[in-house]
């Protein structure tokens, strides 16, 4: 049930408070993917700058959402040309079917 109150999150040691429509779980899952891509950046680099950690974070996030977007677009177009196939190949069937009901009443 989405809360009007906010959600109280931390990342990468700041606390924010997200107020929104969404549940307050999926505001908690999302910090903490945030939170964790930080944290994993943080622990491969030599600098405590935490705005280029974020905008590196932000950039691998982008660049997953992207690749699982082109996936989805690609998924999406091999469904809909299985379904077309399908329904050619129904039509073709109902078809048969049509031509021997008419044969065998002969």
């Amino acid at each position: 049930m989405p809360s009007n109150k906010g959600t109280q999150v931390q990342i990468f040691g700041h606390v924010y408070h997200l107020r929104g429509s969404e549940d307050p779980e999926h505001a908690r899952r999302v910090a903490r993917l945030v939170d964790e891509r930080m944290n994993a950046i943080a622990d491969q680099m030599a600098t405590a700058d935490s705005f280029r950690i974020a905008v590196l974070a932000a950039l691998n996030i982008a660049d997953e959402y992207l690749r699982l977007q082109g996936r989805h677009d690609r998924f999406k177009t091999q469904v809909v040309a299985k379904s077309d196939r399908l329904v050619s190949l129904l039509d073709a069937l109902e078809g048969h079917r049509g031509e021997a009901t008419a044969t065998a009443g002969r």
